[in-house]
């Protein structure tokens, strides 16, 4: 006997915590959020992006998010930087590339790039040697 009670109330726990939602509540739809910036560097002084330029390792990559928190990354050998953050952001959302660390690059263009809602293309960057 003292089995069966147990079990019914595990059982009548499980209900109440299945009851603790309602069926009218609207769900919670949890998103990533993918940006991708690009960082070259103007090989051909035009101050364009060409296929002249090359790509720019270890370049700093910023994501800027209503309310100032920012998330980063490096960019890799093929010039390109990927930030994920685990969550939906709201927009605008700004990004910025910054020259890697300690080195005789400098941003040329542009400084920032002000997302006003999800964007398919990629953020470009150009650096010139100082």
């Amino acid at each position: 006997m003292k089995r069966m009670i147990v079990f019914l109330s595990v059982l009548s726990l499980s209900i109440s915590a299945c009851n603790a939602v309602s069926p009218t509540s609207t769900p919670v739809v949890l998103a990533d959020s993918f940006f991708s910036g690009y960082a070259f560097v103007d090989a051909n002084g035009n101050s364009q992006i060409d296929s002249a330029d090359t790509p720019l390792k270890d370049a700093i990559f910023i994501v800027q998010l209503e309310g100032g928190a920012e998330f980063g990354g490096l960019t890799d050998e093929s010039g390109n930087a990927f930030v994920l953050i685990p969550a939906a952001v709201t927009y605008p959302v700004t990004l910025m590339m910054k020259p890697p660390a300690e080195s005789a690059f400098t941003l040329i263009g542009p400084p920032t790039i002000v997302l006003q809602e999800i964007a398919s293309e990629k953020a470009n960057f150009l650096f010139a040697s100082k």
